[in-house]
């Protein structure tokens, strides 16, 4: 029934990213390799801040370039993760762009979108007509059925649990306490598996309010308890940093990561593509580790700063058994 419903949705998409490809896209590209391929149990990519415009040349290029090489693994990813800011303005043309190229660019990934507060109008407009576009569009492209923005996914038995701001704001992402309690049964679940999870959500753990309103500690609280029996990482984006060795931490009592913004531009005046432009993280997941690299894939290269490769492996607390 979906497939016939959103039909027309996904052939406009399909034909605004085919003409976006032929006018901005840009061939080759090298291939590249998880760090221990035979051992390799799991790993997925990790985007953000992608801020898809309808009249931005070097943000569209620098999209298009991106995604043409995320899937050059040697290894296929077994997840495509957004971090949430797909859009910049809510507009209907953003997500037929966006999301179109992944239909074009991606058609053979699994990809988990997260609700960014550029997606839902980024504190103006109208709110409840952003959002509900981007549930039409996450349903229609990746058949995830929602009318809230919070669900989890299992993959090969891991945990991605992705939380959503329930309020449109702009600094802060703003949880119920039904989501809070939501998080916690979806934790325990994830405790059952023997597996590390994946937490999601645009906003820092600094930058949560309650259903008041008000700036909560809650988020902290349950990942950082979590922690001290089981493997959590919390995985955002909103602050655009760039790629360096503060990107990968244990802040607050549990790993954070940082993701960087895709599509960042230069301070140029016109902004245009620069050496950060492009830039997301892969993950892979082992017997008794986590590794999490920095890769700008618009330009087919790992990440270094001050020589040293920004990365960091975190030791599991319990082994994966399978």
């Amino acid at each position: 029934m979906n497939a016939i419903r959103f039909f027309p949705l996904r052939v406009l998409a399909l034909i605004v990213a085919v003409f976006t490809v032929l006018i901005f896209g840009k061939s080759g590209g090298e291939a590249y390799q998880i760090r221990d391929p035979e051992n390799c149990k799991l790993h997925f990519t990790v985007l953000s801040d992608v801020h898809t415009e309808a009249i931005n040349e070097p943000r569209s290029r620098a999209i298009v370039e991106s995604l043409q090489r995320v899937t050059q693994c040697e290894t296929k990813n077994d997840a495509i993760l957004y971090l949430g800011d797909s859009t910049t303005n809510a507009q209907y043309i953003e997500n037929l762009i966006f999301h179109g190229l992944n239909r074009l660019l991606l058609r053979d990934e699994t990809i988990i979108p997260v609700l960014g507060n550029h997606d839902a109008g980024n504190g103006e407009g109208n709110p409840d007509l952003y959002m509900h576009r981007w549930y039409r569009f996450v349903n229609a492209f990746y058949d995830i059925k929602l009318d809230h923005p919070y669900y989890y996914k299992v993959i090969k038995g891991y945990y991605f649990i992705v939380l959503g701001s329930e309020v449109n704001t702009v600094g802060e992402g703003v949880i119920s306490d039904e989501q809070f309690t939501w998080l916690e049964e979806t934790l325990a679940l994830a405790a059952e598996s023997g597996k590390p999870a994946f937490v999601l959500f645009h906003f820092p753990p600094n930058c949560v309010m309650d259903e008041n309103m008000e700036i909560t500690n809650r988020l902290t609280e349950i990942l950082s308890d979590y922690y001290k029996e089981h493997d959590v990482f919390y995985l955002c984006g909103h602050y655009h940093f760039s790629l360096n060795l503060g990107t990968f931490r244990i802040q607050n009592g549990f790993p954070q990561v940082y993701t960087p913004s895709l599509t960042r531009l230069s301070s140029d005046d016109p902004p245009a593509m620069d050496e950060q432009t492009g830039e997301g993280i892969e993950i892979e997941v082992y017997e008794d580790s986590v590794l999490m690299r920095g890769r700008n894939f618009r330009l087919c290269q790992w990440v270094y700063e001050n020589g040293r490769p920004v990365e960091r492996s975190y030791a599991l607390k319990t082994p994966i058994a399978d």
